[in-house]
């Protein structure tokens, strides 16, 4: 068996460690890649020839015609990062004999605990409250300003591989948990332990949202002029997603109205931002540099997932976030 790590130099020293090529050694040859580029395709082909397995992450080559014709018995292809969609190809896509699968669920863990993190810290008004105390004022806000992360309507939208992290983590705490996916049914979304809600009535609802929703041109804007102003005033939005996701001119706009109101941004839709945009100045937002994915020691979620999903494969078992080919419109 032939493992080759398709993957920079820097990534794989940051992604994965001795005892993680050593759980993947267990299983044949493991080649590494021993450059930060891929710019000599034919050192990429000489490297990959032969592969059973091939793992790919961010900036490896597409998964092409010259890399499947040198791999005749290429079996799996293992992304170590989020979206497999870069190294996809048209004649990867036709060979339903090489598995799939990619590792945004152990990515998605940190962001859901990062999500986490922000909703309680937001309601309990630690991004608002350092204004008081600099001025030198103590207990000076409104009893509305602080409110336990307690008996609350929480919701999450889209429950994929970090929106049911989310949701795992949310049961841990007395709040009613609410979602928005129309890809689910209610009874998938009630097997998750939450209550599934159409959009107007999720907006409506929810005194805090988390946001979890790939970047599709479904989901372009689905928070938009015409339904947002159905949010609570005092609502908490928790944005790990994509900026996409919201008109951002709109959501400015009732940032600036309603001031009870609370965003904790992760992402905008363009980044980084314009020094202008008014997301970095405003007092009710508080606007993170896209951190909540893996970071530092974090990574080695990634490693630990392809080696557990390494050897789901060998056992003959379906892997954990194997990907069907039909999957892939729904995803980021």
């Amino acid at each position: 068996m032939k493992i080759s790590l398709l993957v920079r130099k820097k990534l794989l020293e940051g992604v994965f460690a001795e005892k993680y090529f050593e759980r993947i050694g267990k299983y044949g040859e493991v080649k590494l890649w021993d450059s930060e580029e891929f710019d000599d395709n034919d050192k990429v082909i000489d490297f990959v020839k032969g592969s059973d397995i091939i793992i790919t992450s961010w900036h490896s080559p597409v998964i092409g015609k010259e890399i499947l014709e040198a791999c005749p018995n290429l079996r799996a292809v293992i992304h170590a990062a989020g979206s497999i969609k870069p190294i996809i190809s048209d004649e990867l896509m036709a060979r339903d004999d090489i598995r799939l699968t990619a590792s945004a669920a152990a990515i998605g863990e940190g962001v859901a605990e990062t999500a986490l993190a922000f909703s309680i810290a937001a309601c309990k008004g630690a991004f608002t409250m350092p204004r008081y105390t600099r001025a030198g004022e103590w207990n000076a806000h409104n009893a509305d300003e602080v409110i336990d992360f307690y008996d609350i309507k929480v919701g999450v939208i889209s429950a994929g591989f970090v929106g049911r992290h989310m949701i795992k983590l949310l049961k841990n705490f007395h709040v009613d948990i609410l979602v928005y996916d129309p890809t689910l049914s209610a009874e998938q979304i009630a097997e998750l332990g939450a209550e599934k809600k159409e959009l107007d009535e999720f907006l409506s609802e929810c005194d805090v949202i988390s946001v979890h929703a790939p970047k599709i041109p479904a989901t372009e804007h689905m928070i938009n002029k015409d339904n947002i102003g159905l949010l609570k005033d005092r609502v908490i939005i928790v944005n790990t997603a994509r900026g996409t996701i919201f008109d951002e001119p709109y959501l400015i706009e009732r940032l600036k109205e309603k001031k009870g109101m609370f965003a904790c941004l992760d992402i905008t839709e363009v980044e980084p931002p314009e020094a202008d945009n008014e997301l970095r100045f405003l007092d009710n937002v508080n606007l993170t540099p896209h951190l909540a994915g893996t970071a530092a020691n974090g990574r080695r979620r990634i490693a630990l997932h392809v080696c557990e999903e390494l050897e789901r494969f060998m056992a003959g078992e379906r892997m954990r976030t194997e990907i069907d080919r039909a999957m892939l419109s729904k995803m980021a």
